[in-house]
């Protein structure tokens, strides 16, 4: 960053860089041995208020009531501000105050020193916010030079702990006490800077957290760090600003819905329509009938690499010729309030690398996929649509009983109707009954069988007796 030559001389006007960067450096305790430096050394060299660092000019910008005030005291996780503390005396500030006292520094220098003659890495990284963000989100005032500094500790205070926790393979510090930081915020460049310095205390000796010379790494996970940029970022930006994004948010979820509902009805309702869905049918393919989709991409593949190229190609062509003649009005919107939120990412986050896409690139991708997922669930046998939750189209698109998708699944042996009156029980049939009954039914029915065999059982015995008896008899009549 470019010195000014004064404090809170921020440059404003610029657009084409990020709103907030977070860049990083790291110093071992090995190095700054070689140097004679000490890690304890910058707790002094930024606590001067004549240095790089001042407290005159930190005011609220907002208009706040006194009840407001006390609220945001309260929600400040009790760390102590400019406006209440009682014997603070440097702007410099940690996670227990947004200024600290004499004594806290000698304790954070003792703490510094301690933490070097364990071998350990001295993490740096600064916060360095546009000019124009910081005014656009009521965060300094060009013309009084008067910058809201507490607003500015209080969201670092609040993102520290997922770096320490997150940003190794380990959480730096191995109990909650591990880890000392302090920030500062530096206002003699063209940009505001806010520094943080964190390292671990106690000696590292888990593997994970070393190199193979034994030395503790300095390291940081990329997406940890963006996250925490992100966070730092959204607690300080104003309420209209996060109104403004949210509306085109929503707006484009609008847009995007309402085309997806329109294409289904004029695909299933418009006749020139029916040769098209019927080319796409023919090369799908037939041994995923009925999980037909364009699958866990981005965009639709059209190479070989998918079994769902020759249907995906023919389904571009389709959406193309919708999006270019009966939706070009919507959908001409749609890109257009996408583009919208381009300007405000840029503005955010400065210029995309060559070959990214642009936000509202991936919005189109997402467009025509779904436009595709929603044409091939009309084909699919097993098909249900749900109700979005957060839609503003309340009516989801219903296929007509005559309408094109039903004449091309009923032409190629795909009818739910029919099989949906394979389930229903006909007139004469009844309701069956609960497996628990039917098995009662069939111990009594089993009961009565036993009986009725032993019955006709005792009935045979006494017709072989009364047989046995009447030859007997007979037998001794004739040979008297």
């Amino acid at each position: 960053m470019a010195k000014t030559g004064g404090f809170a001389n921020f440059t404003t006007g610029e657009k084409k860089t990020g709103a907030v960067l977070l860049p990083t450096h790291f110093t071992t305790a090995s190095q700054a041995n070689k140097e004679g430096k000490q890690f304890g050394n910058l707790v002094r060299t930024y606590a001067a208020k004549n240095s790089k660092v001042m407290d005159e000019n930190n005011q609220s910008l907002m208009d706040i009531t006194d009840a407001e005030m006390n609220l945001t005291a309260n929600d400040s996780f009790g760390y102590s501000s400019r406006f209440s503390a009682t014997g603070d005396e440097h702007p410099l500030f940690d996670g227990q105050t947004l200024n600290m006292t004499d004594e806290q520094m000698d304790r954070l220098e003792d703490r510094l020193n301690t933490a070097q003659k364990n071998g350990n890495v001295l993490h740096e990284m600064a916060f360095s916010m546009r000019g124009d963000w910081l005014v656009e989100n009521g965060l300094y005032d060009p013309e009084t030079k008067q910058l809201d500094q507490d607003k500015l500790k209080r969201a670092e205070q609040h993102i520290v702990q997922d770096l320490f926790d997150k940003g190794g393979a380990q959480p730096l510090g191995e109990s909650p006490d591990d880890v000392i930081w302090f920030g500062a915020v530096h206002q003699d460049t063209d940009h505001l800077n806010m520094h943080i310095w964190y390292v671990k205390e106690s000696k590292e000796t888990r593997p994970s957290m070393l190199h193979q010379s034994g030395e503790p790494k300095g390291v940081i996970d990329f997406n940890v760090k963006k996250q925490a940029e992100s966070k730092f970022r959204y607690e300080l930006e104003s309420d209209a600003t996060k109104i403004k994004r949210a509306d085109v948010y929503e707006a484009v979820g609008n847009y995007r819905s309402s085309i997806k509902n329109d294409t289904l009805s004029k695909l299933d309702e418009t006749h020139r329509y029916t040769a098209d869905l019927q080319k796409i049918f023919e090369v799908l393919p037939k041994d995923l009938r009925g999980r037909w989709k364009v699958g866990n991409t981005d965009s639709l593949v059209t190479d070989d690499a998918s079994r769902m190229a020759p249907a995906n190609q023919q389904m571009n062509q389709l959406i193309d010729k919708m999006l270019t003649h009966e939706l070009k009005d919507d959908y001409q919107v749609f890109q257009a309030t996408a583009q919208k939120m381009d300007g405000m990412m840029t503005e955010t986050h400065g210029q995309q690398h060559q070959g990214q896409l642009k936000w509202s690139e991936k919005q189109d991708n997402r467009l025509r996929k779904e436009l595709a997922n929603g044409i091939y669930r009309q084909f699919n046998e097993t098909f249900k649509e749900k109700q979005p939750e957060n839609d503003a189209i309340k009516q989801p698109f219903q296929k007509a009983k005559k309408g094109n998708f039903e004449k091309i699944r009923h032409a190629n042996g795909i009818d739910n109707d029919h099989q949906k009156d394979m389930k229903k029980p006909t007139i004469h049939q009844k309701p069956l009954a609960p497996i628990g009954k039917l098995n009662r039914i069939a111990k009594r029915m089993t009961k009565q069988s036993r009986q009725e065999l032993q019955q006709v059982h005792r009935m045979m015995l006494d017709m072989d007796s009364s047989r046995t008896q009447n030859v007997s008899d007979e037998s001794l009549s004739r040979h008297v």
